[in-house]
């Protein structure tokens, strides 16, 4: 675009020719009345030149802010020309609404509503009827009732996952059922939340009907409601395809009809001063009706409240591949009541402050645990501290284990040593996992790590039918007081090196208590960024 610039003005040629005073007067002499005269009229001809020259300022003036909008307006306009080829627009609509999903699967409850005021094409993926298959309903507030209404218009025939948070009080609730049962063919999530346990088994009773698509159900409630009576699962009669459960409440649940479900969660909440213990013949009949199970759960939502009644009993879990133990040390004794052929992960944890020294009966309990089930791939301790002998006598059962994690133990060289060479315990144990272990040296992990390499060409290991163990693809050391700067450097050499938690998923996630972010930064500035590839900071 060519511009007219005719209207410049020489800005370098002054209105009116400038006089310099001092020329035609001297300043030795005393100022004559021709001095004074022409003085007068100099300094009137430079105020006119300066009130002609605050003219032409201000005209240039408003010549550059109109100059300043039209730039303006040719950015905004190569803005929006460039948003034309923004990933965003190019994606497919059935994309985008995939990614809307998502984010409203995450727990952002108005994704749906926002991205559909974005823009054309937003609103366009935010009409597939899948982005609106999460619904979220907090009696407390608002207007549920006409979200229901709203959302249910949207959703169609797609999937509904519903979650329900009921309060005390809920005038509303009525009215939200009636809206949603004539939807149950639609249901693949319910998740109810409520105070007591007389609103839960209200909720139960109205959901005696057909749900041949419900694959998770989340029950969770605070405490006993005032009849007193437990939360009663039995009208859920008829749901073929539950395989994922998870159940809070203050006792173990009861049920005889749901043969089919693959996965529990059992938290055992209470709100009461009264807490009862964990009865041994109710959790094997529980158990006893889930032939199925295969990823089991146990949780203990206050440290130190429970105890366990002990029962000489077990129940066959044929199918059961990961179990996790979030109990105080006292109820550890729980792993005797299961016979679990198939197990391949097992993570005990404790629900409790760590205590001082080992606890001796939770070391032979997963002893004896760990003599049926030959197959465990992956063993967790999580501030569940036994004796060393018990370490050895678990490397000794666990001839397929792959993964070690251990959290403040009391491990020592001793018994990382029998894990040494082609002739050591667990051959197939190829990631280790160590934090706060203030007894375990760097040096014994370096060893370690270097007894399971492989050999090479030139060196002679032994006879070609001696048995190899794997090689150490990953070793984790966080907050271990004995582990060095340069052990970490020496371990980097041959393996993954890590000082960092996995994920998000990690169970010290949550808690902080592996958050190291000033030994990491304090590793990085020492090494001036030249850290092995294979340290994972």
């Amino acid at each position: 675009m060519c511009m007219d610039r005719r209207w410049y003005h020489n800005v370098a040629v002054s209105p009116t020719p400038l006089i310099s005073v001092m020329d035609c007067v001297s300043c030795i002499r005393e100022p004559t009345e021709d001095d004074i005269l022409l003085i007068h009229q100099t300094t009137m001809a430079d105020e006119e030149a300066i009130q002609e020259l605050y003219s032409e300022m201000t005209l240039l003036y408003s010549v550059l802010e109109r100059l300043r909008l039209q730039k303006d307006k040719h950015r905004e306009n190569i803005r929006r020309a460039r948003s034309l080829l923004t990933l965003a627009r190019r994606l497919p609509p059935e994309l985008l609404a995939r990614i809307f999903e998502i984010c409203a699967k995450s727990g952002w409850t108005r994704a749906p509503v926002v991205v559909s005021q974005v823009c054309s094409a937003w609103r366009k993926a935010a009409a597939f009827p899948h982005v609106w298959s999460y619904l979220f309903l907090d009696l407390r507030s608002g207007n549920p009732t006409g979200k229901v209404v709203f959302w249910l218009s949207r959703v169609q025939h797609a999937p509904l996952h519903i979650t329900l948070d009921i309060p005390l009080e809920s005038p509303s609730l009525e009215e939200v059922l009636s809206l949603l049962i004539p939807r149950s063919k639609q249901w693949h999530t319910l998740i109810i939340k409520s105070v007591d346990s007389t609103t839960m088994n209200y909720v139960l009773r109205r959901c005696n009907f057909p749900l041949p698509d419900l694959r998770q159900l989340d029950v969770i409630t605070e405490m006993e409601g005032s009849q007193g009576g437990p939360v009663n699962m039995s009208s859920l009669q008829d749901a073929s395809r539950l395989s994922r459960l998870l159940i809070e409440q203050p006792n173990l649940p009861q049920w005889n009809n749901f043969m089919k479900v693959t996965k529990l969660h059992i938290v055992l909440s209470s709100s009461t001063l009264f807490v009862p213990s964990i009865n041994a013949t109710d959790w094997i009949e529980m158990l006893h009706a889930l032939p199925e199970l295969r990823d089991l759960t146990l949780e203990l939502s206050k440290p130190g409240t429970r105890t366990y009644n002990d029962i000489q009993r077990a129940v066959d879990l044929p199918h059961l591949e990961s179990l996790t133990l979030h109990v105080s040390p006292e109820v550890n004794r729980i792993l005797l009541t299961m016979r679990t052929p198939a197990l391949r992960q097992l993570h005990l944890r404790c629900s409790s402050d760590p205590l001082a020294r080992p606890h001796m009966p939770s070391g032979a309990h997963l002893c004896q645990f760990l003599e049926s089930s030959p197959c465990l791939q992956l063993l967790e301790l999580y501030d569940v501290d036994v004796q060393r002998i018990d370490f050895v006598r678990c490397f000794e059962l666990l001839p397929k284990l792959e993964e070690l994690r251990l959290h403040d133990s009391d491990i020592a060289d001793e018994q990382l040593r029998l894990l040494h060479g082609d002739t050591g315990h667990c051959p197939n144990l190829a990631r280790l996992d160590f934090r706060w272990c203030n007894y375990l040296t760097g040096s014994a992990l370096v060893d370690l790590t270097k007894s399971r390499l492989p050999p090479n060409e030139s060196e002679d290991r032994g006879s070609p039918t001696m048995p190899q163990t794997r090689q150490i693809n990953e070793v984790a050391v966080i907050n271990c007081l004995h582990v060095k700067e340069q052990d970490v450097l020496d371990l980097a050499e041959m393996t993954h090196c890590r000082v960092l938690i996995r994920s998000d998923e990690d169970h010290c996630y949550r808690r902080g208590c592996c958050n190291n972010e000033r030994y990491r930064q304090r590793l990085r500035l020492r090494h001036n960024n030249k850290l092995p590839k294979r340290v994972i900071l």
